[in-house]
């Protein structure tokens, strides 16, 4: 559409708000109403037409009956056909009411993206009006399909000194009218995984995406991130993100639980209704942990920003064009007056991950009534750069906060280096002199390099220059390791600029038996201000941990980056690694520290026997994840009156339990099967059920691991603590399932007149808060102290993996850094 002003039936085009290849929004004149209205305008070309026009009249023929005051009036819908050429796109528009204000876009570039959180309270008074205004359109048969922060809009005529205005809901009846792949990427950061795979959308879609906005919200990062939509559809479908807790400290558990349920992969799983998960968001309003551990209020003023029309997000991609914004009015409530605390610092945006170069999985497409079978869900760690960033001032161990054991975080995000060119191998003369260098390189170079106990001795003391972490992108596949431990955050301190011409060169170097692995180039180092920080993801997302255990840091020729690391140690500068020595008191396994980082985060090989690719901890956090989801959809299911879908859910929560080998153990009732779920993934329990049982259940199985650790003498103190923090939260975590298995155990033994007495509510509200904290932890209303569930054994497992980086020179460079 020429962007001169035009007509577009009586409307008079005005100024164009936004736009892109598809679509467009004016502000336009009714000259009939004589009023400023919003214009959406789709372009439908000629070979579609026949498609899509049918399609958009019948998605947008009942959305002028929606009359809610959260709802921006739709007031007309047409078809404005080409006159003449049949090859020019028809235009099909929308007239709505024009909202003037602020988007919720433009308030998260000026609050959560810059660190300064909403409180609770915030939260509930933006998204209530928000809920209700869907629910109406849901029960009108209307589903929106396209929630993002630009589809709410803050009315200015309501503003107050402290609130930008009341939240409107705008852009219904543009979904469906671009296929997925050719949406924006903004767009697909906040789509379901059931519209990512090409599936009709359906009302708990828009609770996903919702669900995303409030993740957003709590952490100023989306769940997921990537480069390309193909990249974030991909985790979209496959893989979990981060807990919140892990970005943003002050969220408490109870508001993890919510988002995550939001989340969920399956529909079913997630709450019945939009006014549901509001509701669940004002238990945590009320509860006594959010008075003291509520998220931070902003605490900061740009009236101005209350008066800028928007539409679209045009301010969103820089936080510095927005510098303030007012917070909205708390929500007056007797029991919970939200405390403020500091900002947690700019979460950068910037995502760092490759494409994976492997085809999806294909799924079954989702049923929200049906029951909720199994889904593979994966630890998601994409973007942790952008995830934890500016680290120094988020250190500081609170009751809210989870310790992060010295692992830094970075205050920059550096690009993703590729690997450096293969430059053409000189052709070598046939001297005598020459071979005789080779030789000695080969001889003493190599085998210093490659075979000298680097990584054989014991935990060393000395300066730490920083750290060195592995991070899992999320991007997992199901046949293999891919996905688990195929990136590396670095993140050094206190480094002296690289001499004149000299540049700094990260490495990852194999097991000190593994010539048969070449070494890894990380890429160069940029140093500023003594801070050296990189992000790396493998291209091919491969298990880097399972193949590497050594970290080195070299200074060479700038103007000529090297394909290997240098063999002469005179130019390492930095170097870390895991222990491999044997435990002598583990008669029977001999593991090493390296053994039991591998078997925890990256294969564990009593699983690879089963069947089950991937370490204990990551399969430790997916299934407690669904037996979180299972518990929320068993309770869904008591409103609903579902009691046979009661039992199907407890009797899945007994599979992952108990394993599906000693489920039957059970006694289940006969007209129930015993396995509900994938029999593989569920050939592991977390629990012990026989003294003879292998593989262990996952809680004794990785106790056992934690115990060796800590007993080790090849760890720094920093991994000890770490492991005997764990096993603190592994025994609550036990506890909290015990009582989900007793509940889930009545349930599927009760009669369907049983599972409908009130009595059976109190059970299930049991069970779903048990299962809750199993994930996400408990906070002891007394103290404020959070008992660690899962979310946070997934991120010290994750921890543990972590190099303390200490400078060559600093200690005998024959048992370190040769």
């Amino acid at each position: 559409m020429n962007s001169n002003r035009r007509y577009l039936g009586p409307y008079q085009l005005q100024k164009r708000l936004e736009g892109n290849g598809t679509g467009e929004v004016w502000q336009a004149f009714d000259e009939r109403q004589q009023r400023i209205v919003a214009v959406t305008v789709l372009h439908v070309s000629s070979q579609d037409s026949s498609e899509l026009i049918p399609r958009f009249l019948y998605e947008t023929k009942n959305l002028r009956n929606l009359q809610h005051p959260n709802i921006a009036q739709i007031l007309d819908v047409q078809i404005s056909s080409p006159s003449g050429n049949t090859q020019q796109p028809t235009d099909v528009y929308i007239v709505t009411e024009y909202v003037e204000g602020p988007s919720l876009a433009d308030y998260l570039a000026a609050t959560s993206h810059v660190g300064k959180f909403p409180t609770v309270a915030n939260l509930y008074q933006m998204l209530a009006p928000i809920a209700s205004a869907l629910d109406y359109a849901h029960q009108n048969g209307i589903i929106h399909g396209r929630i993002n922060p630009t589809s709410i809009v803050f009315d200015a005529r309501k503003a107050t000194e402290n609130s930008p205005g009341e939240p409107r809901l705008i852009n219904f009846g543009t979904h469906g009218m671009q296929p997925t792949l050719a949406l924006p990427i903004y767009d697909v950061y906040y789509i379901s995984p059931e519209i990512a795979q090409g599936y009709t959308e359906n009302t708990r879609s828009d609770l996903y995406s919702l669900g995303v906005i409030l993740y957003e919200l709590c952490t100023g990062t989306h769940p997921f991130q990537g480069d390309t939509v193909a990249d974030v559809m991909m985790q979209q479908i496959h893989a979990t993100p981060m807990s919140p807790v892990l970005i943003n400290p002050r969220v408490v558990p109870t508001l993890t639980a919510v988002i995550m349920r939001c989340l969920a992969k399956e529909p079913a799983a997630r709450f019945p209704t939009v006014s549901a998960m509001v509701a669940a968001l004002d238990r945590v309003l009320k509860s006594p942990a959010s008075i003291s551990l509520g998220l931070s209020n902003p605490g900061f003023s740009d009236p101005g920003l209350y008066h800028t029309p928007t539409i679209s997000p045009s301010n969103t991609g820089n936080p510095n064009s927005n510098p303030g914004y007012t917070p909205l009015p708390l929500v007056p409530s007797p029991s919970a007056q939200p405390v403020s605390f500091g900002s947690v610092p700019a979460v950068q945006q910037a995502n760092q991950q490759s494409s994976s170069p492997y085809s999806a999985p294909q799924a079954s497409g989702p049923n929200v009534s049906s029951d909720s079978s199994p889904t593979f869900l994966t630890p998601a760690h994409n973007s942790l750069q952008s995830h934890l960033s500016a680290a120094q001032t988020m250190r500081t161990p609170s009751p809210a906060t989870l310790p992060v054991q010295n692992v830094p975080y970075s205050n920059g995000a550096q690009p993703l280096a590729a690997r450096p060119p293969v430059r053409p191998r000189r052709r070598l003369l046939p001297l005598l002199l020459t071979l005789a260098l080779v030789a000695v390189l080969v001889i003493s170079g190599l085998s210093i390099f490659l075979f000298h106990p680097f990584g054989n001795g014991t935990a060393t003391t000395g300066p730490i220059f920083g750290h060195t972490f592995f991070t899992s992108s999320g991007l997992i596949n199901q046949n293999d390791t891919r996905g688990i431990a195929d990136g590396v955050q670095i993140d050094l301190q206190n480094l002296p600029n690289p001499q004149a011409g000299k540049g700094y060169y990260a490495w990852l170097l194999a097991d000190t038996d593994g010539i048969e692995t070449s070494p890894l180039s990380l890429g160069s180092l940029t140093v500023l201000n003594g801070h050296a920080t990189k992000k790396f993801v493998d291209p091919q997302n491969n298990d880097l941990l399972s193949q590497y255990s050594r970290f080195l840091v070299t200074e060479e020729n700038a103007s000529a980056p090297p394909n290997n690391p240098s063999l002469n140690n005179a130019d390492w500068r930095y170097a870390a690694f895991f222990s491999r020595v044997p435990n002598p008191d583990d008669l029977a396994h001999h593991y090493s520290v390296l053994d039991h980082l591998r078997h925890l985060l990256a294969q564990d090989p009593t699983l690879k026997g089963v069947g089950l690719d991937g370490g204990l901890d990551t399969w430790l956090f997916r299934n407690t994840l669904k037996i979180l989801e299972w518990s929320g959809s068993a309770h869904d299911a008591f409103k609903t009156h579902d009691s046979e879908l009661i039992r199907r859910q407890s009797v899945r929560i007994l599979d992952y339990l108990d394993g599906t080998q000693l489920v039957t153990t059970e006694n289940l009732p006969s007209d129930l099967s015993p396995v509900l779920v994938d029999p593989t993934i569920g050939k592991v329990g977390m629990f012990q059920i026989s003294p003879n049982q292998n593989p262990p259940g996952y809680l004794k199985h990785i106790g056992n691991h934690l115990r060796e650790i800590s007993l080790s003498g090849h760890v720094t103190p920093t991994q000890q603590q770490t492991a005997n923090k764990m096993n603190v939260a592994l025994n609550n975590v036990h506890g909290w399932l015990d009582t989900v298995h007793s509940i889930a155990n009545q349930l599927v033994h009760m009669t369907p007149d049983q599972l409908k007495e009130p009595s059976t509510l109190t059970l299930l509200n049991t069970m779903l808060t048990q299962s809750t904290a199993a994930f996400v932890g408990k906070t002891d209303p007394n103290t404020n102290e959070v008992k660690e569930g899962v979310s946070q054994i997934h991120y010290e497992a994750q921890s543990l993996a972590t190099f303390d980086v200490q400078g060559c020179s600093s200690v005998n460079v024959k048992n370190f850094c040769a």
